[in-house]
């Protein structure tokens, strides 16, 4: 269990790293660290919400949900998934109702979602800390 909240850890810094890349951010994001405790989500980048997966072995529908019900705490955020597997690029997870249905996630590669992304910011994302 250790190991796995380490590698959990690990995959929340890189993400905020690439985060801090991608969209040439002031100021890091951070993680929550207290979302161990209170079972939340594992990066605030308003007006984004993400849950981070740092895996080999997918589980979207189960990642899904955790983000939706992590969103649910904090009002007026778009809930997305992030998830990167050995030597691949990064993955995310959005609302099936960007693109008109009514229920579910669809997939982004990473150019897609930064495309996406900054559709979404209007103009700045602004680092919460």
């Amino acid at each position: 269990m250790v190991n796995a909240r380490n590698k959990g850890a690990r995959g929340e810094r890189e993400f905020c790293n690439w985060l801090e890349e991608k969209f040439k951010l002031d100021v890091k994001p951070q993680r929550n660290l207290e979302q161990v405790r209170s079972g939340g989500y594992d990066i605030l980048l308003e007006p984004f919400i993400f849950e981070v997966k740092r895996v080999e072995v997918l589980n979207t529908k189960k990642w899904w949900l955790q983000v939706i019900k992590a969103s649910k705490e904090i009002k007026d955020c778009i809930p997305v998934v992030a998830f990167k597997q050995n030597r691949k690029k990064w993955h995310f997870l959005i609302s099936a109702r960007n693109i008109g249905l009514q229920s579910g996630y669809v997939q982004l590669n990473e150019g897609t979602f930064i495309e996406w992304a900054n559709i979404k910011k209007n103009v700045d994302i602004k680092s919460i800390p």
